[in-house]
């Protein structure tokens, strides 16, 4: 073999060491091996490329613009590099240079979905920063309402028991305050919504203020937490100060993590005044927050801040989980309606889709409508979406939840696997981030976990959905 050949067989073997650690969510790992296969082979495109997509992943944009515009040196047709570059300068807050690299990924890629949805997404966002005009850096101008909005739980399909629990912990003491106070229920305070992604937390926190009829306020993490300090803090006294005055009022945050995440001894110290802001506002220290509802939703409520979960704060927790057989078919029900349709067997859909989240199904109507849509477009003649439209679109598209069961496995539930490190093969074990007290906290999340990663609970059920895509 000669030197060259064994310098890109070096290389490749580097590359793949990192991939395996980026795959595993070790990105220090990871950038260590692409930096031995960049410098190895200093064209090695690829290694450029995942090295910027870890580098991502550690928030280290700069370094991640910077092996992206090498990517596109070396490969100036590759779509994904601009639409990644797009992804790091929406993060540092740049929406202009994100649209330009959006649009250069359409440009060579027209059909590239997720560049089209990002590029909407970004435009929005600039838009409604020209509406904001702020004081100083950072500082929300004006907290907006959704005045009794027009949705309750009429228009949340399935989710049931969801539903029950809201009602008793949350609807019910605000619609009677005094009933409830003569019973020691308290109409206010926090509770948190938890679970996994795309399951309908922020619709269900929006149809609870419409059940209650009360004034809703959607304080968004990005427009709350301000690189310049003292911003946070007084963004966050601004929304609780508007509800109290517009009270009785909802108001809810998502991405608890991000705000209200653990106090650990490296977090910087703006982050830990934020999260005491937040604390002194849920305790009421300057005004009291009776009919005042704080919902606070979260993927990861093992990574909010112990203080964050005591009585009084965010004590209670609703398991926002995924959707039923039942509700899974009300949710193509909804999705469905206004819209041309043959003949479709709901319940059919409904158990070939176990374990889609509610974002999934919204998808998966979205996909099948287009298949006929499409025909019509290109002149053919229309005709109602089918069943086999429905069954076409599953086939294309899987679950998105699979991913995210397996990372968070890892944390609650413990899980060795086998490492490779420097040529050697290693059993690591990761230890569940949960006290015994938190697992019986989470034990509905943990059930789900459980059900959707191990196999003797995988096998029975692909079993059950491949023969429900052929038999009725």
């Amino acid at each position: 073999m000669g030197e060259d050949e064994q310098r890109e067989e070096d290389a490749q073997n580097y590359y793949k060491t990192g991939n395996e650690y980026y795959e595993k969510g070790n990105f220090d790992q990871a950038v260590e091996y692409y930096n031995k296969a960049i410098e190895t082979d200093p064209l090695f495109d690829k290694a450029y490329y995942n090295r910027g997509l870890a580098y991502a992943c550690k928030e280290e944009y700069d370094k991640a613009i910077e092996d992206i515009n090498k990517m596109i040196e070396l490969k100036p047709n590759f779509a994904e590099a601009y639409y990644i570059l797009g992804l790091a300068y929406e993060y540092k807050n740049m929406p202009d240079k994100a649209i330009e690299n959006y649009d250069k990924a359409l440009e060579l890629n027209p059909d590239f979905k997720d560049a089209q949805n990002r590029l909407e997404l970004a435009k929005s966002k600039k838009e409604k920063a020209k509406e904001v005009t702020t004081t100083e850096p950072g500082t929300l101008a004006k907290v907006g309402f959704l005045e009794k909005p027009n949705i309750n739980f009429n228009n949340v399909a399935g989710m049931s028991y969801a539903k029950e629990t809201i009602n008793e912990q949350i609807v019910y003491p605000f619609k009677n305050p005094q009933l409830a106070k003569k019973y020691g229920k308290m109409a206010g305070g926090g509770i948190m919504f938890y679970g996994p992604p795309g399951c309908g937390k922020t619709f269900m926190a929006k149809a609870t203020a419409g059940q209650c009829d009360v004034n809703f306020i959607h304080a968004r993490i990005n427009e709350i937490v301000d690189m310049y300090a003292g911003n946070t803090e007084k963004n966050l006294h601004r929304v609780f100060e508007t509800a109290r005055k517009n009270s009785p009022a909802v108001v809810f945050f998502d991405e608890m993590e991000a705000l209200g995440g653990k106090r650990e001894a490296d977090m910087q110290g703006f982050q830990k005044m934020a999260i005491n802001q937040f604390l002194a506002e849920m305790d009421g220290l300057e005004s009291t927050t009776e009919n005042i509802l704080v919902i606070g939703a979260t993927n990861a409520p093992w990574d909010v801040d112990a203080a964050m979960k005591r009585s009084g704060r965010f004590g209670k927790t609703i398991y926002v989980g995924l959707p039923d057989k039942k509700s899974r078919e009300a949710l193509f029900k909804l999705y469905c309606k206004n819209r041309p349709l043959g003949r479709v067997w709901w319940g059919r859909l409904a158990r070939v889709t176990e374990g889609y989240s509610s974002s999934d199904i919204k998808q998966l109507c979205d996909d099948a409508a287009t298949i006929p849509w499409k025909e019509a477009y290109e002149g053919k003649k229309e005709r109602p979406i089918s069943m086999r439209d429905f069954m076409k679109a599953i086939r294309k598209r899987k679950s998105s939840l699979p991913e995210w069961f397996g990372t968070v496995r890892k944390q609650l539930v413990g899980k060795k696997e086998k490492v490779v490190q420097d040529g050697k093969e290693h059993w690591v074990e990761h230890e569940s981030k949960l006290s015994p007290e938190e697992k019986q906290l989470y034990n509905d999340l943990i059930k789900d976990v459980k059900q959707y990663t191990e196999w003797r609970y995988k096998i029975p059920r692909r079993i059950k959905v491949e023969f429900a895509k052929w038999v009725f």
